[in-house]
C-alpha cells in the first residue's frame, strides 16, 4: 500500500469518527423523542421493569398496544437502565450507539482477514459509521443496531472457528440474539453460517441447522405458549402492514443517490466473485476472488440482505431496513480497494478516485443530514417542553392520547394507551374494530389529546369515527403546529 492511499484512510476514518461522535453525543443526549418508534419500545422498557405483560394475545382489549418486536432488546435496555440508572430514552440510545460501534469493529475484522490488509479493514469500517442512514439510525433507541451487531458476530463465529463445535454453538447463540431481537435477522447471516459450513463440512452444517432450528423454534413456541398466542400475534400476525411498492422504489433511489459508487463496485465485485468460481481471473492475481468465504459465504449474506431490504416497501418502514444491506456492501468496497491497488498503476489511481470522490461525497452528505437532523430535534426544545409541562398537567386528571408525542406520554410514567400508528394499520387490515374505543372518546375519558400537524385528518394513526368523535366531543387549540384536543363542558 502506498503512503498516499493510507494517508487517506487515515483521515477519512478520524473525520467519519469526529462526525459519528459529535451526531451521537447530541442525539444521545436529547431529553425527548427523536423517532417515532422511540416511545413504543421504551414503554416496552417500563412493562418489563414492572413484570406487565408484554404480548397481550387479544389486541382488541384496551390498552391499544403491541409489541411488534421481540423482547431481547427491551431487556436489554431495561437491564442496561437498572444499571447505570440513567433517563430512559438515553439508555436506549447509549445500547444503539454501542451496538453500531461493534458491528463497525466487526464488519473492519471481515474486510482486514478476507483482504490481509488492516487499512482496507479501517476503510470499511469507516465507510459503515458515516454512511448517514447508519449515522442518523445508530443514535436512535431502535432495535436495529443490536441486531446487526449479533447477527454478524456470529458470521464472524463461523468464519474463524468453522471446525469448532463450540464456536458453531456460540454462533448459534448469536444468530438467537439477533433474530430475537429483530425478527427480520433470521434470514440473512444465518442463511450465509449455513451455505460457508455446508461447503466446508456437511455435517457440522446439518447440525448448525439443527441446533439454531430447533433452539429457535423451542424459544419461540415457550414464549407464545406463555404469552397464550400472543407472541405470534404480535410480531407476526400484527406486524404485516400494507406494502406501497413506490415507497420501496423510492428508498431504493435514495440510498442509490447517496452511494452509486459503492453499490457499482459491490455490484461489480460479486459478479466477478461468481465468474472467479468457474474460471481464473487475470484482474486478481493476489487470488482475493478465490477465498472460499467470499462466495459462499458473503455472497449468500448479501443475497439475504438484498431480499430482506425488499421489505422497505412495508408502510410505515425506514432506512433501517437498508442496514444488512449496507453492511455488506462496506465489506465488498474493502475487497475493491484491494483489487483495485492491486492493479496496473493508471487504471489504479483512475478507480481510486472516483472511490475518493464517492467517499468524500458521503461524508460531506452526512454531515449536512446530521445537521439537519440535530437543528430539527433542538430547534423543536422550548416547544417540546411547553407540550410536556401540559402533558404532566394532564395526566394528573387521566389517560393522555398521542401520535407524534408518545415520547411525553412514556416520559410522564405513563403507559401507552393507545398507539396511533400501529393500530392505524390493524385498523385498515381489518383486524382491529375501534368502536369500544370510539365510545371512550365519546365519552370525554380522555383529558388531552395531542396530535401533531395542523389537522386531525390522519387516516394512518386515526380512523374517520375516531376523527368524527373527537371533533364532536373535544374542542380544538392550534399552537406551533400541534393541536391540542381538550374535552367540551
Amino acid at each position: 500500500m502506498h503512503n498516499i492511499e493510507k494517508a487517506f484512510i487515515q483521515v477519512y476514518v478520524c473525520l467519519v469518527l469526529a462526525l459519528f461522535a459529535w451526531n451521537s453525543i447530541n442525539t444521545v443526549r436529547f431529553p425527548y423523542g427523536a423517532d417515532y418508534g422511540e416511545a413504543p419500545l421504551m414503554d416496552q422498557v417500563r412493562r418489563i421493569e414492572n413484570r406487565e405483560v408484554l404480548y397481550k394475545s387479544n389486541i382488541n382489549q384496551p390498552p391499544y398496544v403491541i409489541a411488534n418486536y421481540p423482547p431481547l432488546y427491551p431487556a436489554w435496555v431495561a437491564a442496561t437502565n437498572r444499571i447505570l440508572n440513567i433517563p430512559l430514552f438515553q439508555s436506549g440510545r447509549i445500547t444503539s450507539v454501542f451496538f453500531s460501534l461493534m458491528s463497525g469493529v466487526i464488519i473492519g475484522l471481515f474486510s482486514y482477514h478476507l483482504t490481509g490488509n488492516k487499512w482496507y479493514g479501517v476503510f470499511s469500517a469507516s465507510l459503515f459509521w458515516g454512511q448517514p442512514f447508519v449515522l442518523i439510525w445508530s443514535s436512535f433507541a431502535r432495535v436495529d443496531l443490536m441486531a446487526l451487531a449479533f447477527s454478524l458476530l456470529g458470521l464472524w463465529i463461523l468464519y474463524r472457528y468453522r471446525d469448532s463445535t463450540s464456536g458453531i454453538l456460540l454462533a448459534s447463540l448469536c444468530f438467537l440474539i439477533s433474530a430475537f431481537t429483530r425478527q427480520t435477522y433470521l434470514l440473512s447471516a444465518p442463511l450465509a453460517g449455513f451455505v460457508w459450513l455446508l461447503q466446508c463440512n456437511r455435517k457440522r452444517a446439518l447440525a448448525f441447522l439443527l441446533v439454531f432450528g430447533s433452539a429457535g423454534l423451542i424459544i419461540f413456541g415457550m414464549i407464545n405458549a406463555i404469552t397464550k398466542g400472543g407472541f405470534l400475534m404480535n410480531i407476526v400476525m400484527a406486524n404485516i402492514n400494507r406494502y406501497d411498492f413506490p415507497h420501496a422504489l423510492s428508498m431504493g433511489r435514495q440510498l442509490f443517490f447517496i452511494w452509486p459508487i459503492i453499490l457499482i463496485y459491490s455490484v461489480v465485485i460479486i459478479v466477478l466473485t461468481v465468474i472467479s468460481r468457474f474460471k481464473k481471473l487475470p484482474i486478481d492475481p493476489g487470488q482475493t476472488l478465490q477465498q472460499p468465504f467470499i462466495f459462499y459465504g458473503l455472497t449468500f449474506y448479501t443475497l439475504g440482505a438484498i431480499i430482506t431490504s425488499f421489505t422497505i416497501g412495508k408502510i410505515g418502514s425506514n432506512v433501517n431496513y437498508f442496514l444488512e444491506l449496507i453492511a455488506a456492501c462496506v465489506i465488498w468496497s474493502g475487497i475493491a480497494l484491494k483489487i483495485i491497488f492491486d492493479q496496473k498503476k493508471t487504471i489504479k489511481w483512475a478507480f481510486f478516485g472516483i472511490l475518493f470522490i464517492q467517499s468524500i461525497w458521503v461524508l460531506g452528505y452526512s454531515y449536512k443530514i446530521s445537521q439537519l437532523n440535530l437543528q430539527d430535534l433542538w430547534g423543536k426544545l422550548e416547544v417540546d417542553k411547553s407540550i410536556d409541562m401540559k402533558v404532566q398537567s394532564a395526566v394528573q386528571k387521566g389517560t393522555v392520547l398521542s401520535d407524534d408525542f408518545m415520547d411525553m406520554v412514556v416520559l410522564s410514567d405513563q403507559p401507552v394507551y393507545y398507539q396511533p400508528f400501529e393500530y392505524g394499520e390493524l385498523y385498515y387490515a381489518g383486524l382491529w374494530d375501534p368502536a369500544e374505543f370510539v365510545n371512550q372518546i365519546r365519552n370525554r375519558q380522555f383529558p388531552l389529546i395531542i396530535v401533531g400537524g395542523n389537522s386531525l385528518n390522519k387516516n394512518c394513526c386515526w380512523s374517520p369515527s375516531m376523527i368524527d368523535a373527537m371533533r364532536s366531543n373535544y374542542h380544538i387549540e392550534s399552537e406551533n403546529d400541534v393541536l391540542f384536543l381538550t374535552p367540551l363542558k
